[in-house]
């Protein structure tokens, strides 16, 4: 892909360059961690080279100024990393000739923590790029793991991040509460995406199928022990953590009153806690769905619906207030760059959404072009 080439307001060689400098203010980590970059990166001939934080706000940058083109450049690899964030580098070609490389660093949680914007001319004869690239990859995680320290995000041996980066340290082997040697399968996280405004987010879902109630009891304790060990993080804005169960657990009368006293032990602020369902559901016993629904909200829970669509009986559902998020049916996302259909069902969707107050999430994207319609169109996150 060729995107169109920022504008340098200074020449291009850096060899007299005056010293980079951080923003007023800004922590000397990221001016030092700069400084690092411009040397693993001399080979590559840089031309510019930027930090930013876990929103893209601009930490550092070794010369010039920070324009329009400069932001469309990062926000069409924020939408590229958001797709693929198994993988913490992205390169991406420019009109002008020279290459724009994205580095990422993440916490162990899989939030992002810093990311690092460089163009380049391209590698003098005999440098070994994939080398640079590991160095550089190696770097930004050392300062990932610096922030983390400073911020206190660590992870509890029961839940450990999934899509980490390959260069993210190993959890400690999970143990359950109850015993100090039996050992758990650990609980995995996967981090949504932002569509509409590229960024990472503080919205996570349990990865893995549910498979009975039993084994979701056991998650939801699971989760809400390690909730209570995390403790709050002094944002305005928590985090939310969504848990999905199976039709066992919905359809069950009484699973709600076993989860209750799990869920009041944690002593959580109300919408950290989310429960997904299948949306199906309302068509296989649309009053237990309700009811169950229902009862979510008495006890501070959101549901999301899953593989939300316009033709089954879901749509019923929303008139619950407990019902937050719309996680759309992968069936009208595979094919939306050329089925007129599935895009209309979208929209409409997206419409009825916005009049409730509600937010939605597309499954499994397979193109950055998919990602970019659907975020036009007003669905607010991406997940895989």
């Amino acid at each position: 892909m060729t995107i169109p080439a920022p504008e340098l307001s200074a020449p291009p060689a850096i060899e007299h360059e005056p010293e980079a400098r951080a923003p007023a203010g800004r922590n000397s980590t990221s001016a030092q961690l700069g400084q690092r970059l411009l040397r693993l990166l001399a080979p590559l001939q840089v031309q510019r080279l930027t930090l930013h934080g876990a929103e893209g706000e601009l930490l550092w940058m070794n010369r010039g100024r920070w324009g329009e083109s400069d932001q469309r450049c990062l926000r069409d690899a924020e939408q590229g990393l958001a797709l693929q964030d198994r993988e913490p580098y992205l390169e991406r070609g420019l009109e002008d000739g020279k290459r724009a490389l994205y580095f990422c660093a993440r916490s162990p949680l899989g939030e992002r923590i810093s990311l690092a914007f460089a163009i380049v001319e391209g590698p003098q004869p005999g440098v070994d790029a994939e080398s640079i690239r590991a160095r550089v990859l190696a770097a930004m995680h050392r300062y990932g793991l610096s922030m983390t320290a400073r911020i206190k995000v660590a992870p509890h041996p029961e839940l450990a991040p999934a899509g980490a980066l390959a260069l993210a340290p190993s959890p400690e082997p999970a143990v359950n509460p109850g015993s100090a040697r039996a050992p758990l399968t650990p609980l995995r996280l996967r981090r949504y995406s932002r569509l509409r405004t590229a960024g990472a987010t503080r919205r996570y879902e349990i990865a893995g199928e549910p498979t009975s109630m039993s084994a979701d009891l056991d998650r939801a304790r699971r989760l809400m022990h390690w909730l209570q060990r995390r403790g709050s993080r002094g944002s305005r804005t928590p985090a939310t953590f969504t848990l999905p169960l199976s039709a066992e657990s919905v359809l069950a009368p009484d699973f709600v009153l076993q989860l209750a006293p799990i869920i009041q032990g944690a002593a959580l602020a109300e919408g950290v806690l989310g429960l997904r369902i299948p949306s199906s559901l309302a068509a296989l016993d649309g009053v237990a769905t309700e009811h169950f629904i229902a009862e979510c909200g008495t006890h501070g829970c959101f549901v999301a619906l899953d593989d939300f669509n316009l033709t089954g009986p879901g749509f019923a559902l929303l008139r619950s207030s407990a019902v937050r998020c719309l996680k759309l049916d992968p069936a009208l996302t595979a094919n939306i760059m050329t089925e007129k259909f599935s895009r209309a069902t979208v929209v409409a969707i997206v419409k009825a959404a916005r009049v409730l107050g509600l937010y939605c999430v597309a499954k499994d994207l397979k193109s950055a072009a998919s990602a970019r319609w659907l975020g036009s169109a007003g669905v607010d996150y991406a997940f895989s």
